[in-house]
């Protein structure tokens, strides 16, 4: 199993680009802030300030106003990614380029405005225009006619680690031959009425949770949208492209007690061995993890699996938890941590504030700070990226670095 990733598109509360993500998250920033005008005090959340338009091609620009956010992250992302990849989509052969999305929330924001405008003035109220966007699949669809990309088209829903799944996905399609280049990524939006439905379930956080620590339900929620190009090898050395990195192994599976008081790992440990398996590597080779881990009791959960999996390496890997910057983004994250995963590999990082933001998960079923990470940083060549949902979804993605 083998893509290579020659661009990524990045729209995120840490800035737009796979560099500005890695080097705001090295210095130790946080994008969680509180939430202002929303009328829930003390409510915090990571916001996309503004969603780039720079790279949607000129005659889209014109339909973007009537798009919904979601559409808009993702379009955004799209076409960022494609201006990384070089990829000149006009001549490529279009039904060998795909598109797979994940999304988790999907057009959940759509919906309620929809309906509230339906509750409100009847059948009258109908929008034509919220209800293009009404079903999950429109943002997949606007970004393929908006890019001319005529091949695979598909939206995933795997709850928080969509992301993630649509880019296992999209490996898939190219190890099977059914494309040579698919664009694939996650993403999600927020809203007031995502945060009135996250705070009247009592799961709208008021502290920024440190993972591994804290151990409360509930998320500081996020959003953003990254999209992926993923080629095969030798489609990307036909057209001298630059990979970025290389995707070795992907697996995902199921752990179904993560709702039960007494929660198990069976499920996460397979899904971690068979992404090593695909990669065709043992644990003690892959130095970097990044986790779904925010705070909760599934952080736990998690930490058990990652532990088992390397009772047996020479050493514990690096363990990083994004969302302690960039909130829960939903399908967003799984998504944003592959690329600062490749980020982090590509381009090291020196700064002291580093140090900080690791962890190792100590064969004493301990969590400790991880010591000499811009090092072992520097000689790191593989990351495992693991997507985990709170219904039991759990993705696994063995990325290498393109040195």
């Amino acid at each position: 199993m083998s893509a290579v990733v020659t661009g990524a598109g990045v729209v995120s509360p840490l800035g737009h680009s796979v560099a500005e993500l890695t080097r705001r998250f090295a210095l130790g920033e946080s994008a969680i802030l509180p939430v202002t005008g929303t009328g829930r005090e003390g409510a915090l959340a990571a916001v996309v300030a503004d969603i780039p338009q720079d790279a949607i091609p000129a005659g889209t620009l014109r339909r973007v106003g009537r798009m919904d956010r979601i559409t808009r992250l993702f379009l955004a992302a799209a076409s960022r990614a494609v201006v990384d990849s070089g990829l000149d989509l006009q001549a490529e052969n279009s039904e060998r380029v795909g598109l797979v999305f994940g999304t988790g929330l999907g057009c959940l924001l759509t919906n309620a405005a929809y309906f509230e405008k339906v509750i409100e003035s009847g059948p009258a109220g109908a929008s034509p225009q919220l209800f293009a966007y009404t079903v999950s699949s429109a943002a997949a669809g606007e970004v393929s006619i908006a890019l001319g990309i005529r091949g695979v088209n598909a939206t995933m829903h795997a709850g928080l680690a969509a992301g993630l799944q649509a880019i296992g996905r999209a490996v898939d399609l190219i190890h099977l031959g059914r494309a040579d280049v698919v664009l694939a990524g996650g993403g999600d939006a927020l809203g007031p009425t995502l945060l009135q439905a996250l705070d009247d379930m009592g799961l709208l956080k008021r502290s920024v949770p440190v993972p591994f620590e804290d151990a409360a339900p509930g998320l500081v929620p996020g959003e953003g949208a990254v999209v992926v190009v993923l080629e095969s090898p030798q489609h990307a050395a036909a057209r001298q492209a630059r990979p970025l990195a290389r995707v070795a192994g992907y697996a995902s599976g199921f752990e179904p007690t993560l709702a039960e008081r007494q929660r198990q790992t069976t499920g996460i440990d397979a899904v971690l061995r068979r992404a090593l398996a695909a990669a065709a590597r043992p644990a003690g080779d892959v130095g970097i993890v990044m986790s779904s881990a925010h705070g909760t009791p599934l952080d736990a959960v998690e930490a058990a699996a990652l532990r088992r999996l390397y009772a047996a390496a020479p050493a514990a890997p690096l363990v990083f938890a994004p969302k302690r910057a960039l909130g829960d983004g939903f399908a967003a994250s799984g998504a944003l941590a592959f690329v600062l995963a490749a980020g982090l590999m590509t381009n090291p990082p020196r700064p002291r504030s580093i140090d900080a933001l690791a962890v190792e998960i100590a064969a004493d079923s301990g969590v400790r700070p991880a010591t000499r990470v811009a090092d072992r940083l520097a000689r790191a060549r593989s990351a495992m990226i693991h997507g985990l949902c709170y219904s039991g979804t759990s993705v696994a993605v063995v990325l290498d670095s393109a040195g």
